[in-house]
């Protein structure tokens, strides 16, 4: 069996987190703005639901680089 690289699962599992995170987004934004009497696109929720998305997938990634690389460093 070959190895994956432990960046790229963490990149997966950042990006399998982003996914949920987003697709819960989607439904919750809508609902709620609706609910509050707010007209909302679909359209319009989608794309900002992307860019913060986007962010989100950094934004993780990174921070699991980060302690990542501090576990490595105490654990030599």
């Amino acid at each position: 069996m070959r190895k994956i690289r432990a960046r790229y699962l963490h990149a997966l599992e950042s990006m399998t987190n982003v996914i949920v995170g987003y697709a819960i987004n989607l439904v919750l934004v809508y609902t709620i703005l609706h609910f509050l009497g707010y007209n909302i696109a679909l359209r319009d929720n989608a794309t900002m639901g992307v860019i913060i998305a986007a962010v989100a997938f950094l934004r993780g990634y990174t921070i699991r680089r980060i302690f990542n690389r501090i576990v490595n460093e105490v654990y030599k």
